[in-house]
Protein backbone atom coordinates (compact mmCIF):
# COMPACT_ATOMS: atom_id res chain seq x y z
CA UNK A 1 0.00 0.00 0.00
CA UNK A 2 1.24 3.31 -0.92
CA UNK A 3 -0.02 6.69 0.46
CA UNK A 4 -0.13 10.21 -1.71
CA UNK A 5 -0.07 13.66 0.05
CA UNK A 6 -3.73 13.78 0.79
CA UNK A 7 -3.38 10.37 3.28
CA UNK A 8 -4.83 8.20 0.67
CA UNK A 9 -3.63 4.70 0.65
CA UNK A 10 -3.23 3.11 -2.95
CA UNK A 11 -2.17 0.07 -4.27
CA UNK A 12 -0.20 -1.30 -7.38
CA UNK A 13 -1.59 -0.25 -10.56
CA UNK A 14 0.14 -2.66 -13.16
CA UNK A 15 0.46 -2.53 -16.48
CA UNK A 16 -3.84 -2.38 -17.43
CA UNK A 17 -3.92 1.55 -15.54
CA UNK A 18 -5.48 4.05 -17.72
CA UNK A 19 -4.19 7.45 -16.13
CA UNK A 20 -5.34 10.87 -16.88
CA UNK A 21 -2.74 13.48 -15.55
CA UNK A 22 -4.54 17.09 -14.58
CA UNK A 23 -1.24 18.35 -13.88
CA UNK A 24 1.44 19.05 -16.91
CA UNK A 25 4.90 18.12 -14.41
CA UNK A 26 2.94 15.02 -13.79
CA UNK A 27 2.52 14.56 -17.66
CA UNK A 28 5.82 15.34 -17.58
CA UNK A 29 7.03 13.12 -15.67
CA UNK A 30 5.34 10.16 -16.56
CA UNK A 31 7.27 10.46 -19.78
CA UNK A 32 10.42 10.90 -17.78
CA UNK A 33 9.70 7.51 -15.83
CA UNK A 34 8.49 5.55 -19.14
CA UNK A 35 5.63 5.37 -18.07
CA UNK A 36 3.45 7.09 -20.80
CA UNK A 37 2.01 4.52 -22.23
CA UNK A 38 -0.54 4.43 -19.32
CA UNK A 39 -1.67 8.07 -20.06
CA UNK A 40 -4.99 8.06 -22.23
CA UNK A 41 -5.51 11.93 -21.19
CA UNK A 42 -3.70 15.35 -20.51
CA UNK A 43 -4.75 18.49 -18.83
CA UNK A 44 -3.38 21.67 -21.43
CA UNK A 45 -0.39 23.59 -21.12
CA UNK A 46 3.12 23.41 -21.18
CA UNK A 47 3.82 20.65 -23.99
CA UNK A 48 5.32 21.75 -27.01
CA UNK A 49 4.94 20.74 -30.52
CA UNK A 50 7.82 19.04 -30.33
CA UNK A 51 6.60 16.90 -27.07
CA UNK A 52 4.81 13.59 -27.62
CA UNK A 53 2.51 14.35 -25.01
CA UNK A 54 0.90 16.63 -27.78
CA UNK A 55 -1.06 13.68 -29.07
CA UNK A 56 -2.81 13.04 -25.69
CA UNK A 57 -6.43 14.11 -25.53
CA UNK A 58 -6.94 16.94 -23.84
CA UNK A 59 -9.64 17.56 -21.18
CA UNK A 60 -9.04 21.04 -19.99
CA UNK A 61 -6.82 23.46 -18.15
CA UNK A 62 -5.32 22.71 -14.38
CA UNK A 63 -8.66 24.98 -13.26
CA UNK A 64 -11.25 24.07 -15.38
CA UNK A 65 -11.98 20.10 -16.22
CA UNK A 66 -14.68 18.90 -19.12
CA UNK A 67 -15.77 16.00 -16.91
CA UNK A 68 -17.70 14.49 -19.55
CA UNK A 69 -14.48 14.53 -22.28
CA UNK A 70 -12.79 12.96 -19.03
CA UNK A 71 -15.48 9.94 -18.43
CA UNK A 72 -15.01 8.83 -22.06
CA UNK A 73 -11.74 8.46 -21.32
CA UNK A 74 -12.38 5.76 -19.03
CA UNK A 75 -9.54 6.54 -17.01
CA UNK A 76 -8.42 4.19 -13.88
CA UNK A 77 -6.72 6.80 -12.27
CA UNK A 78 -6.47 10.89 -12.77
CA UNK A 79 -3.26 12.75 -11.15
CA UNK A 80 -4.10 16.04 -9.28
CA UNK A 81 -2.00 18.17 -7.27
CA UNK A 82 -2.90 20.41 -4.07
CA UNK A 83 -2.10 23.91 -5.33
CA UNK A 84 -3.39 23.58 -8.69
CA UNK A 85 -6.61 21.54 -8.37
CA UNK A 86 -10.06 22.92 -7.40
CA UNK A 87 -11.98 20.69 -4.57
CA UNK A 88 -14.60 20.97 -6.75
CA UNK A 89 -12.76 19.12 -9.70
CA UNK A 90 -11.41 16.31 -6.89
CA UNK A 91 -14.96 16.00 -5.81
CA UNK A 92 -16.14 15.90 -9.74
CA UNK A 93 -13.57 12.95 -10.62
CA UNK A 94 -14.61 11.13 -7.31
CA UNK A 95 -18.21 11.23 -8.16
CA UNK A 96 -17.33 9.33 -11.40
CA UNK A 97 -15.64 6.25 -9.39
CA UNK A 98 -12.03 6.97 -10.68
CA UNK A 99 -8.96 6.55 -8.08
CA UNK A 100 -7.62 10.65 -7.39
CA UNK A 101 -3.76 10.30 -6.50
CA UNK A 102 -3.05 13.91 -4.87
CA UNK A 103 0.37 15.47 -4.94
CA UNK A 104 2.36 18.15 -3.26
CA UNK A 105 5.73 19.14 -3.51
CA UNK A 106 6.36 22.07 -0.86
CA UNK A 107 10.38 21.56 -2.26
CA UNK A 108 12.27 19.69 -4.22
CA UNK A 109 13.56 17.48 -1.69
CA UNK A 110 9.51 16.29 -1.80
CA UNK A 111 9.96 15.09 -5.11
CA UNK A 112 12.10 11.87 -3.68
CA UNK A 113 8.86 11.05 -2.33
CA UNK A 114 6.88 11.86 -5.34
CA UNK A 115 9.01 9.64 -7.44
CA UNK A 116 8.81 7.13 -5.37
CA UNK A 117 4.87 7.02 -4.86
CA UNK A 118 4.37 7.36 -8.99
CA UNK A 119 6.82 4.49 -9.53
CA UNK A 120 5.15 2.00 -7.12
CA UNK A 121 1.31 2.39 -7.95
CA UNK A 122 2.68 2.24 -11.61
CA UNK A 123 5.26 0.32 -12.33
CA UNK A 124 8.07 2.74 -13.13
CA UNK A 125 10.32 1.77 -9.93
CA UNK A 126 13.51 1.18 -11.14
CA UNK A 127 13.54 4.47 -13.54
CA UNK A 128 12.15 6.44 -10.35
CA UNK A 129 15.12 4.77 -8.29
CA UNK A 130 17.60 6.67 -10.82
CA UNK A 131 15.90 9.66 -11.17
CA UNK A 132 15.66 10.25 -7.35
CA UNK A 133 19.61 8.99 -6.83
CA UNK A 134 20.36 11.96 -9.66
CA UNK A 135 17.88 14.49 -7.92
CA UNK A 136 19.65 13.29 -4.45
CA UNK A 137 23.22 13.98 -5.56
CA UNK A 138 22.36 17.97 -6.53
CA UNK A 139 20.29 17.88 -3.36
CA UNK A 140 23.82 16.83 -1.35
CA UNK A 141 26.12 19.14 -3.71
CA UNK A 142 23.69 22.47 -3.27
CA UNK A 143 23.52 22.21 0.44
CA UNK A 144 27.64 21.79 0.75
CA UNK A 145 27.57 25.04 -1.23
CA UNK A 146 24.97 26.73 0.77
CA UNK A 147 27.09 26.12 3.80
CA UNK A 148 29.80 26.96 2.48
CA UNK A 149 29.05 30.68 2.05
CA UNK A 150 26.49 33.16 3.25
CA UNK A 151 23.06 33.61 2.31
CA UNK A 152 22.60 35.95 -0.86
CA UNK A 153 19.23 36.90 -1.69
CA UNK A 154 17.52 37.26 -4.53
CA UNK A 155 14.73 39.17 -6.55
CA UNK A 156 13.02 36.32 -8.37
CA UNK A 157 10.69 37.45 -10.75
CA UNK A 158 8.07 35.35 -12.24
CA UNK A 159 6.21 38.50 -14.32
CA UNK A 160 6.32 41.90 -15.63
CA UNK A 161 3.57 44.71 -15.60
CA UNK A 162 3.04 44.55 -12.78
CA UNK A 163 6.53 42.88 -11.39
CA UNK A 164 5.37 39.73 -9.58
CA UNK A 165 7.90 37.37 -7.45
CA UNK A 166 7.71 34.63 -5.13
CA UNK A 167 7.51 34.24 -1.55
CA UNK A 168 9.24 32.30 1.13
CA UNK A 169 7.87 29.06 1.43
CA UNK A 170 6.59 28.44 -2.17
CA UNK A 171 8.58 25.50 -3.94
CA UNK A 172 10.12 28.17 -5.87
CA UNK A 173 11.48 30.26 -3.05
CA UNK A 174 12.49 27.05 -1.13
CA UNK A 175 14.40 25.72 -4.52
CA UNK A 176 16.21 29.24 -3.99
CA UNK A 177 16.38 28.39 -0.21
CA UNK A 178 17.98 24.71 -0.68
CA UNK A 179 21.69 26.55 -2.45
CA UNK A 180 21.51 29.55 -0.05
CA UNK A 181 19.68 32.13 -2.09
CA UNK A 182 16.70 33.63 -0.16
CA UNK A 183 14.02 35.70 -1.42
CA UNK A 184 13.35 39.34 -0.94
CA UNK A 185 9.91 38.56 -0.48
CA UNK A 186 9.95 37.45 3.32
CA UNK A 187 6.14 37.21 3.78
CA UNK A 188 4.57 34.30 2.71
CA UNK A 189 1.14 35.61 1.88
CA UNK A 190 0.47 36.24 -0.51
CA UNK A 191 2.22 33.37 -2.60
CA UNK A 192 2.94 34.98 -5.33
CA UNK A 193 3.38 38.74 -4.22
CA UNK A 194 3.27 42.01 -6.76
CA UNK A 195 6.35 44.02 -5.86
CA UNK A 196 7.37 47.65 -6.51
CA UNK A 197 11.21 47.72 -7.42
CA UNK A 198 13.05 50.41 -6.65
CA UNK A 199 16.72 51.63 -5.72
CA UNK A 200 16.60 50.59 -1.96
CA UNK A 201 15.38 46.86 -2.97
CA UNK A 202 17.97 46.80 -5.53
CA UNK A 203 20.77 48.03 -3.26
CA UNK A 204 20.10 44.79 -1.21
CA UNK A 205 19.62 42.42 -3.87
CA UNK A 206 22.65 40.57 -4.90
CA UNK A 207 21.01 38.86 -7.81
CA UNK A 208 17.38 39.07 -9.58
CA UNK A 209 16.55 36.17 -11.26
CA UNK A 210 13.82 36.28 -14.50
CA UNK A 211 12.00 33.20 -15.14
CA UNK A 212 11.11 32.39 -18.12
CA UNK A 213 7.81 30.86 -16.95
CA UNK A 214 4.97 31.76 -16.88
CA UNK A 215 6.48 35.18 -18.33
CA UNK A 216 8.28 34.36 -21.36
CA UNK A 217 11.14 36.74 -20.27
CA UNK A 218 13.55 37.44 -23.22
CA UNK A 219 16.80 39.41 -23.28
CA UNK A 220 15.42 42.73 -24.44
CA UNK A 221 13.78 42.38 -20.80
CA UNK A 222 17.17 42.02 -18.83
CA UNK A 223 18.89 44.96 -20.73
CA UNK A 224 15.87 46.87 -20.74
CA UNK A 225 15.74 46.28 -17.22
CA UNK A 226 19.47 47.13 -16.22
CA UNK A 227 18.96 50.48 -18.07
CA UNK A 228 15.94 51.20 -16.75
CA UNK A 229 17.07 51.04 -12.91
CA UNK A 230 20.83 51.73 -13.87
CA UNK A 231 22.25 48.07 -12.57
CA UNK A 232 26.02 48.18 -13.41
CA UNK A 233 28.20 44.80 -11.69
CA UNK A 234 25.36 44.77 -8.83
CA UNK A 235 23.59 43.34 -8.70
CA UNK A 236 23.90 40.45 -11.35
CA UNK A 237 21.16 39.03 -13.29
CA UNK A 238 20.74 36.23 -15.04
CA UNK A 239 17.39 34.77 -17.00
CA UNK A 240 16.35 31.21 -15.71
CA UNK A 241 13.87 28.32 -16.79
CA UNK A 242 11.38 29.18 -14.91
CA UNK A 243 9.81 25.64 -15.15
CA UNK A 244 13.08 23.69 -13.69
CA UNK A 245 12.57 26.40 -10.40
CA UNK A 246 8.56 25.57 -10.22
CA UNK A 247 7.72 22.56 -11.61
CA UNK A 248 7.46 19.22 -9.67
CA UNK A 249 9.37 16.39 -11.10
CA UNK A 250 12.44 15.17 -12.74
CA UNK A 251 13.23 19.54 -13.16
CA UNK A 252 14.23 20.28 -10.08
CA UNK A 253 17.58 18.36 -10.73
CA UNK A 254 18.51 20.64 -13.86
CA UNK A 255 17.13 23.42 -11.58
CA UNK A 256 19.10 22.66 -8.87
CA UNK A 257 22.13 22.56 -10.85
CA UNK A 258 21.11 25.61 -12.56
CA UNK A 259 21.20 27.50 -9.62
CA UNK A 260 24.08 25.62 -7.77
CA UNK A 261 25.85 27.50 -10.94
CA UNK A 262 24.78 31.30 -10.23
CA UNK A 263 25.26 30.62 -7.19
CA UNK A 264 28.90 29.97 -6.90
CA UNK A 265 29.63 33.41 -8.79
CA UNK A 266 28.39 35.37 -6.39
Amino acid sequence: MLTDAAGKQHVHAGSGARVVSLIPSLTELFFDLGLSSLLVGRSSGGVEASNPAEYLPVVGNTKAIDMMKLAELGPSHVLVNVDDTAQSVIDDVVNLGVEIVVTHCAGPEDNLTLFSLMGEIFGGTEAAEKQAAALQREIDAAGQLAASRLVKNVLYLTWKEPWISVAEGTYAANMLALVGLRTMCRNPQPPFPEVTIDQAMLAQADLVLFGHDPFQFEDEDVQDFQLEYGIGSKPKVDIVEGRNMSWYGTRAIDGLRELSALAAQL
